[in-house]
C-alpha cells in the first residue's frame, strides 16, 4: 500500500526548474549511447544542490519521466 502512495506523490515532488534545465543539456549533449550531463552545471543553471540536481534526475528516470544518461560532476 505505501508502494503505491509513494509512486503517486514521487512525481509531484520533483523538482520541475531542475528536469527542464536538465532536459535541456541533455538535448546539447554529443548523442551517443548515454549522453553526459554535468551536475555542477546544473547546478550552478538551477541554484539548487549537486546532490538535488542528480536525486532529481535518477528519481524521474526511475518512474519513466526522464531518459537514461550519463551523470558528472
Amino acid at each position: 500500500m505505501f508502494q503505491l502512495l509513494e509512486k503517486r506523490i514521487q512525481p509531484l515532488s520533483l523538482n520541475f526548474k531542475v528536469l527542464e534545465v536538465a532536459y535541456e543539456l541533455y538535448m546539447q549533449a554529443p548523442q551517443s549511447d548515454l549522453p553526459l550531463i554535468n551536475l555542477k552545471e546544473l547546478a550552478q543553471k538551477t541554484n539548487a544542490s549537486v546532490l538535488d540536481c542528480r536525486n532529481t534526475i535518477v528519481s524521474a528516470n526511475k518512474i519513466g519521466k526522464f531518459p537514461n544518461c550519463s551523470l558528472s560532476t
